[in-house]
């Protein structure tokens, strides 16, 4: 860039880690326009320093590209932080008054409905609530608790509301719980808890406007300033293009639903040849990337090669997959056709299995190699599956705060053995030929990436101690998980992901360098400044 560009803002004497290999570290940072004008020694920032530019001395600190989540749900994430919180709920007695509490001052017939962001573990019980109970909390409000992405417990209410009968069939792809005597306990697991909670009445655009506003200014204090926001609805999507003051960027993806049967695919083929959505990669704050599918469930709804527990339905002991072979190869093709990037979510092995095998079809339609088709999560990953994987070019999104947060729900189901290789970072960014994405799938699990990081290097747990150390990585690489490589996923790594020349001049100041600390103390390290574009919007 010409010295005869605008500075706006010089940050000098700090510690700049610029994740750019052929300058990896510098003093200062000059910031114009939005951009990066210039990095370099304290000395070199005087050609950008003007009488009129804004000097900060970050006293050492250390200057990082700002954080960037390749898999977080930001809007559910906004709306969950208006949410009933049971995340320091220690029993089930503690999440009925909870409720209770929210439904005193609640209108008549408004849904009350949980955060996502706690466990059955937590609680002395270390179990689920159960319908009855959520009736004691309130019998005229409609009760939902959300757990994860996969899970919901509703009261009578709401399964009246969603029109949820005693006798109603478990959906392909879902389980309705039942207890010893066959009645239903509220619990509901995949397909079955999207039923429930089709039967909510959508927020409408000033709530969704809300929650973005909540959320982003937390994300900042986080050091966050993009995020793949994934599994988004047309009237959500449009939310976020018409949000007039975002703080954090966003990459976004519509989900479609090939399901099983002619009438799910023929659905999910017609809305992706309607072009009410197309692909538009050049808006910077809120960009339509990318098409999300869902192979497979959490936890409890994994597809695995080999059995595992799977108490509430015995007669699918290898879990459930959410859409049938057929179908998602039928609808890979057709996306591929239509030049479509693709994101599946895949947590079990044989979902995995599933998702290679509908990629290669697609390729076959039309190539993929380039366009960045994406495994989201691949938790359970075996060695078999890198030659089909790196022979697409898919790329992996990996999400180690799953693992920290769902260990102990994980050992429950498929067994200690299997839990120590879920998530195995080391295996990814030594096996896998692109770059690996971090992330966090907030609001399932805490979404403050120094945690992550954190989580990745020592691979602790919140409630089950440290699960498969072998697969731990470096801060290093952690740090470059959480930045370049994110963007990378989104084809943003030219714009962002870096401290570099003419990239945005999104970067975060910690008060402590997570490569100079012990490993145990880089989640206490406090974010004290964030800037996007230039402009801060956050200062400690």
């Amino acid at each position: 860039m010409s010295v005869d560009s605008p500075t706006e803002l010089v940050l000098r004497n700090a510690n700049v880690v610029t994740l750019d290999a052929r300058q990896p570290a510098a003093q200062a940072v000059a910031v114009g326009g939005g951009r990066i004008l210039a990095v370099g020694s304290n000395d070199a920032m005087q050609p950008w320093t003007t009488t009129s530019t804004r000097v900060l001395d970050l006293a050492g600190r250390t200057l990082l590209p700002g954080f960037y989540d390749s898999h977080n749900h930001m809007l559910m994430t906004g709306l969950s932080l208006a949410a009933v919180d049971l995340s320091a709920a220690t029993q089930v007695e503690d999440v009925l008054n909870a409720m209770a509490e929210r439904a005193a001052s609640a209108p008549a017939g408004q849904w009350l409905v949980s955060s996502a962001r706690w466990h059955e573990s937590q609680l002395s019980e270390r179990r689920f609530p159960t319908c009855t109970e959520l009736d004691r909390a309130s019998g005229t409000h409609p009760i939902l608790l959300q757990r994860g992405g996969h899970n919901v417990v509703a009261n009578s209410r709401a399964l009246e509301l969603a029109g949820i009968a005693p006798d109603v069939a478990n959906p392909v792809g879902g389980t309705f719980v039942r207890d010893a005597e066959s009645r239903l306990t509220g619990h509901a697991i995949g397909t079955a808890a999207a039923q429930i909670r089709a039967s909510m009445p959508a927020p409408p655009k000033h709530v969704l406007h809300a929650a973005l506003e909540r959320v982003e200014r937390t994300y900042n204090a986080a050091g966050i300033t993009s995020v793949i926001d994934p599994g988004l609805g047309v009237a959500e999507i449009a939310a976020y293009r018409e949000f007039a003051s975002p703080t954090v960027r966003a990459s976004l993806m519509w989900r479609l639903n090939p399901g099983y049967g002619d009438g799910p695919l023929q659905r999910a083929v017609q809305e992706l040849d309607s072009s009410v959505l197309q692909p538009e990669l050049e808006d910077i704050w809120a960009r339509v990337l990318a098409i999300k599918l869902g192979v497979d469930g959490g936890v409890e709804a994994g597809f695995y090669r080999e059995p595992y527990v799977f108490a509430d339905d015995p007669d699918n002991p290898r879990g459930k997959p959410y859409v049938s072979q057929e179908n998602l190869e039928a609808f890979c093709a057709a996306a591929a056709r239509a030049g479509w990037q693709v994101g599946a979510h895949c947590v079990g092995d044989a979902a995995i299995d599933a998702t290679l095998q509908a990629f290669g079809v697609a390729h076959a339609a039309a190539s993929i190699v380039g366009r960045r088709w994406t495994l989201i999560h691949m938790m359970y990953a075996r060695d078999d599956h890198w030659s089909r994987a790196n022979e697409l070019g898919a790329i992996v999104t990996a999400q180690q705060p799953l693992l920290y947060t769902l260990a102990d729900g994980f050992r429950t189901y498929i067994g200690a053995e299997r839990t120590r290789d879920i998530e195995p970072l080391r295996m990814y960014l030594d096996r896998s030929t692109q770059p690996v994405g971090g992330g966090s799938d907030s609001p399932v699990t805490p979404f403050a990436p120094l945690l992550g990081i954190w989580s990745s290097v020592t691979r602790q747990t919140h409630l089950a101690g440290v699960q498969g150390p072998e697969w731990r990585i470096s801060v290093d690489e952690a740090l470059r998980m959480y930045t370049y490589n994110s963007a990378y996923a989104a084809f943003e790594e030219r714009r962002n992901g870096s401290i570099e020349v003419g990239k945005l001049a999104d970067l975060v100041v910690l008060e402590r360098d997570p490569r100079s600390v012990e490993p145990e103390s880089i989640r206490e390290i406090n974010v004290m400044q964030t800037f996007v574009g230039g402009r801060s919007v956050f200062e400690r």
